[in-house]
């Protein structure tokens, strides 16, 4: 079962995301880009990748005992990997939305699950990044396509995405489909004061 850990967005930040991919499917980059469904974008905490059916219950026995409270978080600005100086963008694999305030109490929460799923023999991440994907690269752009997106991106590098609070952490299942992934919660862990 391939899976990941995740906080999910409010309905609010999805439908300003929503309205942000539509700025970007009007570039007309068609086959050069995937949107990332609304419904579905979501901050990754931590990717699993394949994990036995029998592994299910060891991952959510540790997330059961993290130990992080609520906070909130603000979804602002969109950017760009791998990151360059706008007259230096020789390519584009990812654009995304930042987190700006609660990054740090996100990293926090990342930091526990970690060494939570580090002692059931996960390996450690090698750098985490507090993000929400909106689009992928599907391949190479040409000059003119990369001028259109990095002039979208200035437009929006201050955009207010939004705010929420960050109350629950989730286990999920991914189904790769051709119309894109199907994400389903396996677990549901509550942040409690």
């Amino acid at each position: 079962m391939r899976t990941f850990i995740a906080v999910d967005l409010s309905e609010e930040v999805r439908r300003k995301i929503a309205e942000i991919t539509k700025d970007f499917a009007g570039l007309g980059l068609h086959g050069a880009v995937k949107l990332v469904d609304a419904n579905q974008a979501h901050q990754t905490v931590k990717f699993l990748g394949d994990v036995p059916e029998d592994d299910v219950e060891r991952i959510t026995s540790a997330l059961a005992e993290i130990t992080k409270k609520p906070f909130d978080i603000e979804l602002r600005g969109v950017g760009f990997f791998p990151e360059a100086s706008p007259d230096r963008v020789r390519s584009i694999r990812v654009i995304w939305v930042g987190i700006g305030r609660g990054a740090e109490e996100l990293k926090a929460l990342q930091e526990e699950v970690e060494g939570a799923l580090h002692d059931l023999g996960f390996p450690l991440e090698k750098r985490f990044s507090t993000h929400v994907t909106l689009c992928r690269v599907k391949r190479p752009l040409k000059s003119t396509e990369i001028g259109r997106i990095v002039k979208m991106i200035a437009e929006l590098r201050g955009v207010s995405v939004g705010k929420m609070r960050v109350e629950e952490l989730k286990l999920k299942r991914s189904t790769l489909t051709p119309k894109g992934p199907i994400y389903e919660d396996v677990y549901v862990k509550r942040l409690m004061e």
